[in-house]
């Protein structure tokens, strides 16, 4: 498989498949609630909505510096905040995350290998750089979301 093709996978599996570290992010948030996504049980700590919206939001500046438009970081901040914790607006950060992700999975679709070692506009990293680096960042919050789920259902 080509380095575009493994990038491709790994983010398809990290998000909506059989992810190499653990279950996908999709199978981890499934069964959360809107006052799960809103509970902060550790002082301090982000809550699962809030690190949903944060993956989100970033996968969108991901996006655009991709698409050759020098972001810096999100408009609404690097963790967007909740507004209201209530079902039908978790729902709408899910979707939000679903949909960033669709649109970073439909871009290899016109990526050409020769893109990879490009330099991101306004960055001083390469194309390829950067997706390996989106990978790790879904990585690393997934893993804090899990343990977030835990911690909630095991102190509940």
């Amino acid at each position: 498989m080509s380095e575009i093709g493994n990038l491709k996978d790994a983010m398809k599996r990290i998000q909506e498949g059989d992810a190499w570290h653990g279950p996908s992010l999709r199978e981890t948030l499934s069964d959360v609630s809107a006052e799960e996504a809103s509970a902060r049980p550790i002082p301090g700590s982000h809550t699962i909505w809030e690190l949903v919206l944060h993956i989100a939001a970033w996968q969108e500046v991901f996006l655009q510096r991709l698409l050759g438009q020098a972001t810096e970081e999100p408009r609404e901040g690097d963790f967007p905040a909740v507004t209201t914790p209530r079902e039908e607006e978790w729902k709408t950060a899910l979707e939000r995350l679903e949909g960033s992700h669709r649109r970073l999975l439909e871009y290899f679709a016109v990526l050409q290998n020769s893109s990879l070692e490009e330099k991101v506009v306004g960055r001083d990293f390469s194309v390829a750089f950067m997706l390996h680096g989106i990978i790790r960042h879904h990585v690393y919050h997934a893993g804090q979301i899990g343990l977030l789920k835990k911690f909630i259902r095991s102190h509940s």
